[in-house]
């Protein structure tokens, strides 16, 4: 089945090249493109959508309240923040209220496919620098708190593996995998799995 995308963003010249690197993604996807929030709400009454690309700077929203309208109405779909911003406090933000990923719009086409198909996959995606200036609290110092089963589901990976791929090399179910990253999440105070890496690297912290 095709995967159907909405890009809710009233920037011609950017709707265009999100559209673009979507296709490159997923030719067949089924793509809708909206310039408010008004109407990607009223999109996202009627059906579904894998993926949710938002735009913070929509003329009828503020904030990340069409964030928060959007996960109401479409809680299983993956939704990334498009956004001339690229403010680490923002993309910390998003990610506690339930974005998947932050693409600025400043990014290259080809960072914004990659950004795309790590979504499509089920990954989150967010810029290094979302942890730039973050508390000490968002980057604690508790890696000695994972088990050493979670730190090596951890350390695979910060080196670029995949789900499928760590519970291939680490001879574990990809449940399991999913299970150890709940529980780092937890332990390490953090949201998503870029986090937890950038933690790891914080920490300098190496194989």
């Amino acid at each position: 089945m095709a995967r159907t995308i909405l890009i809710a963003d009233d920037h011609p010249m950017c709707v265009a090249a999100l559209g673009m690197a979507a296709r490159q993604v997923e030719p067949d996807a089924v793509i809708e493109q909206v310039g408010t929030i008004s109407d990607a709400t009223g999109l996202a009454q009627g059906r579904k959508f894998d993926l949710i690309l938002l735009d913070l700077g929509l003329p009828d929203v503020q904030g990340l309240a069409g964030l928060l309208m959007l996960r109401r109405l479409q809680p299983d779909a993956t939704i990334a923040i498009v956004t001339s911003s690229d403010e680490p406090a923002m993309m910390r933000r998003a990610a506690r209220e339930g974005a998947k990923g932050f693409i600025p719009k400043s990014e290259p086409m080809s960072a914004m496919v990659t950004a795309i198909t790590t979504l499509l996959s089920g990954e989150t995606s967010f810029p290094s620098e979302m942890l730039e200036g973050a508390d000490p609290v968002e980057v604690p110092s508790l890696i000695g708190e994972l088990s050493p089963a979670q730190f090596r589901v951890l350390r695979a990976a910060a080196d670029g593996s995949q789900n499928k791929q760590i519970a291939y090399e680490l001879g574990i179910a990809e449940t399991t995998v999913k299970t150890h990253f709940a529980q780092i999440f937890k332990k390490l105070h953090v949201t998503n799995r870029t986090q937890a890496i950038l933690a790891l690297q914080a920490l300098d912290v190496t194989a």
